[in-house]
């Protein structure tokens, strides 16, 4: 696996964990106390995880120079 595949898997992942916490968002109006408490918990951990997920893969999309003849 070369570092531009992993940088894609991490994108994939990003917008995995997106989409999971965007789908949990309406159910924010139907919970209430501890059970709103946990959703909420469980929407900020995926939107941490994509954010992990897309410095990731930013990181390593800049790994290696675009033009690897210049070296």
């Amino acid at each position: 696996m070369t570092v531009n595949e992993l940088a894609r898997k991490y994108e994939a992942q990003y917008r995995l964990a997106v989409c999971k916490a965007d789908a949990l968002t309406p159910l924010l109006c139907v919970y209430s106390g501890r059970k709103l408490e946990v959703l909420r918990r469980k929407i900020r951990f995926y939107y941490d995880m994509a954010c992990e997920c897309k410095e990731i893969a930013f990181m390593l999309k800049g790994f290696y120079p675009e033009d690897l003849n210049e070296f």
